[in-house]
């Protein structure tokens, strides 16, 4: 419980832009703890984020009640929080009298890129879990270990989203739907 209750403290305290930007440090202690597998890590995404909340907070109940029960789902969603909550509180004093300082727009700026960094990592970590039936050892082996059912999945709903633009719950469920039965 200690060890859980440190890492997401730590994730909590040293992660700056929101829940997507905590998957990459969300996602190294899954699986340098052996808390859950790159495929397990990838599935929760998809889960966090089609249910109701926060996307992290989401991974941090999955992640907390898995290894401690529903006390380490309780303390391991608090502590995710708590020091962003104390930070923010702290940080909107300061910025309150300084925000148009050089130093702390440039602070900003470099802020901004760093988060995108972070998604970015995130996306294509996930991209690889999702359509590779195992990472790709070098370029040989890419096309060899590349799922063909995931790929065309991918490439219909992307092209069914641009022609319809529904609301983002109709894919979400269409697609699972599709995939129990093609998988």
């Amino acid at each position: 419980m200690i060890k859980l209750l440190l890492e997401f403290i730590k994730i909590g305290t040293f992660t700056y832009g929101g829940g997507l930007a905590m998957i990459p440090l969300l996602r190294d202690i899954a699986i340098n703890n052996h808390w859950l597998s790159d495929g397990q890590f990838a599935d929760l995404i998809a889960i966090s984020q089609s249910t109701p909340g926060p996307i992290a907070i989401n991974m941090a109940t999955f992640i907390g009640f898995k290894e401690q029960g529903i006390l380490g789902a309780i303390f391991a969603s608090i502590v995710l929080i708590v020091p962003a909550f104390i930070m923010a509180i702290v940080l909107s004093k300061f910025l309150t009298k300084y925000r148009k300082h050089p130093a702390v727009t440039a602070a900003f700026v470099g802020l901004k890129a760093t988060v995108i960094g972070l998604i970015a990592t995130s996306i294509f970590q996930v991209g690889v879990v999702s359509i590779f039936e195992k990472a790709p050892s070098d370029l040989a082996s890419l096309w060899c270990l590349l799922d063909i059912k995931a790929v065309v999945m991918l490439l219909a709903a992307y092209f069914i989203i641009r022609k319809t633009q529904k609301h983002p719950l109709y894919y979400i469920v269409g697609f699972g739907v599709i995939s129990i039965f093609i998988w």
